[in-house]
C-alpha cells in the first residue's frame, strides 16, 4: 500500500505526540517515584499505591471507551461540523455524567467500608485526577490528528505536577499534597483542552437528546466493560496482592510493574497514531486495511523486541535508579519476567484498535472479560502459593496467551477469511 510523503509526516506527528503524551505519563511518576518512596516511606506508598489503584478505575469507568469510539466517530466525520459538535458534546456531557456518579460511589465506599475510610481525603483530593480526565479530549484531538496540543497540554501538567512535588511534599504527612497535585494538574490540562476545541477549532458544545445519549452510550458500551475487564487482570492485582505480602514487596511489585508498563505504552504509541488512518482505510478498501494490519504488526515487532533485550541486559542498572543502590535479587527477577509484557502491550493495543474497526467488539469484549475472569479464578492461588514471582508469570500468561494470541489470530485468520474470501 502506497503512503504519501503528506500521510506519512501526518502519521509520524501523531506517532511522536501520542509518544510525548504517553512518555510523560509514564516518565513524571517514574522520575517522582525515588522521591516519594524516601519522603513518604514504604508504608505510605503503599497507601499512594491502593488509592491510585482505586481511582485508575474511576478514570477507567469515566472514559466509557470512548477513547477509541469517540476517535473513530471524529476522523469519519471530520468535515461536517454539526455532526462533530453532536458527536463532543454527547461524549463530554456523557463522560460528565459518569464521574458524578462515581464520585457518589466513592462517597458510599468511604462512609461504610473502613479500609477506604481510614484515607477518606485521600479519595476526595485524588478525584480531581478523574475530573480532569473526562474532560482531557484526547479522543477529540487523536480524531482530527491534531494531538500535540494534548501533548503540550499534558506535558505542561505533568511537569507542573513534579515541580510542586519536589518543592511542597517533605514527609510522610505530605501524602494528601500528591493527590492534590496530581488532580490540580489534570484538572488544569482538561479545561484547557475543552477551551482549544472550542475557541480554536470551533466545536460547539450543547445539549443533546436522550436518544444522542442512547446511541453513543451503546455504541461503546463493549469497548467499556473490555476496559473495566482490562482491571480485573491489571490494576485488582496490585490491590489484591496488597493483602499477602508487605509493603516492601508490594514497592518491588509496584516499580517493576510501572517501568515495564510504562516502556510497553510509550511503543504503543505506535498504534495509536495510526488508528485513525487505519479506520478510514477501512472504509476505503478492506484489502488494503488487512495489508496495512500485517505492516503494522511486523514494524512493531522489530521495535519491541530490540527494546525488551536491551532492558533485560540492563536490568541492574535500570532498576538501580529507582532503588537508590544495588536492586536486591527478587526485583531483578520480576523485572527480567515482566519485561516480555513491553511486547504484549504495544500488539494488545494495536489488535483492539483493529477490532474496533472492524465492528468486532463483541468478540474483543469476550476475550478480555474470559481474561478478567481466569485472572479472578486464580489470582489469588497463585499469590498465596508462588508469591511475586507466580504472580510475574501469571500476568505474562494472561497478558500474551489469553489476550494477544486470542485476538491477533481471529484478526489475521478467522476474520481475514471472512473478509476476504
Amino acid at each position: 500500500m502506497q503512503v504519501t510523503k503528506s500521510t506519512f509526516r501526518r502519521l509520524m506527528d501523531n506517532f511522536l505526540s501520542l509518544s510525548a503524551v504517553q512518555g510523560i505519563n509514564m516518565l513524571i511518576p517514574l522520575i517522582t517515584f525515588p522521591y516519594l518512596v524516601r519522603v513518604l516511606g514504604v508504608d505510605q506508598f503503599g497507601v499512594f499505591s491502593f488509592v491510585m489503584a482505586v481511582l485508575m478505575y474511576g478514570i477507567i469507568i469515566t472514559d466509557y471507551g470512548f477513547e477509541l469510539t469517540g476517535t473513530k466517530h471524529i476522523s469519519t466525520n471530520i468535515g461536517n461540523q454539526a455532526k462533530i459538535d453532536e458527536i463532543f458534546s454527547s461524549v463530554i456531557m456523557i463522560r460528565s455524567v459518569i464521574a458524578i456518579l462515581f464520585f457518589l460511589f466513592l462517597l458510599l465506599l468511604i462512609t461504610f467500608v473502613d479500609k477506604f475510610s481510614e484515607n477518606s481525603i485521600l479519595y476526595i483530593l485524588g478525584f480531581g485526577i478523574i475530573v480532569g480526565q473526562a474532560l482531557l479530549s484526547t479522543w477529540f484531538f487523536q480524531g482530527i490528528e491534531k494531538i500535540h496540543y494534548v501533548a503540550i497540554l499534558n506535558a505542561a501538567s505533568k511537569i507542573l505536577f513534579a515541580v510542586m512535588i519536589f518543592i511542597f511534599v517533605h514527609s510522610k504527612e505530605d501524602l494528601y499534597l500528591v493527590f492534590l497535585f496530581n488532580s490540580i494538574g489534570a484538572i488544569m490540562a482538561g479545561v484547557m483542552a475543552f477551551y482549544i476545541a472550542v475557541k480554536k477549532f470551533g466545536v460547539t458544545f450543547s445539549f443533546q437528546s436522550k436518544e444522542q445519549y442512547l446511541y453513543y452510550l451503546k455504541d461503546a458500551w463493549h469497548i467499556f466493560t473490555a476496559r473495566v475487564a482490562v482491571q480485573l487482570y491489571q490494576s485488582i492485582n496490585i490491590i489484591i496482592l496488597g493483602f499477602y505480602v508487605d509493603n516492601t514487596m508490594l514497592g518491588y511489585f509496584s516499580i517493576v510493574d510501572r517501568i515495564v508498563r510504562a516502556g510497553g505504552n510509550i511503543i504503543a504509541s505506535a498504534p495509536r497514531a495510526v488508528y485513525p488512518y487505519l479506520a478510514k482505510t477501512y472504509k476505503e478498501s478492506v484489502s488494503k486495511f488487512y495489508q496495512l494490519n500485517v505492516q503494522v504488526s511486523f514494524a512493531l515487532l522489530f521495535l519491541v523486541i530490540p527494546v525488551a533485550g536491551l532492558g533485560y541486559y540492563f536490568s541492574v542498572e535500570i532498576l538501580s535508579f529507582f532503588t537508590d543502590g544495588k536492586p536486591a535479587d527478587i526485583i531483578v527477577q520480576l523485572f527480567h519476567i515482566s519485561i516480555l509484557l513491553f511486547v504484549t502491550t504495544p500488539f494488545g493495543t494495536h489488535f483492539t484498535n483493529s477490532l474496533v474497526i472492524l465492528n468486532e467488539t463483541k468478540f474483543l469484549n469476550k476475550v478480555v472479560i474470559s481474561a478478567g475472569v481466569i485472572n479472578l479464578m486464580f489470582v489469588f492461588s497463585v499469590i498465596n502459593y508462588f508469591g511475586v514471582v507466580g504472580l510475574a508469570l501469571f500476568n505474562l500468561f494472561i497478558g500474551f496467551v489469553v489476550i494477544v494470541t486470542t485476538k491477533g489470530y481471529y484478526i489475521f485468520f478467522k476474520f481475514r477469511k471472512r473478509d476476504l474470501g
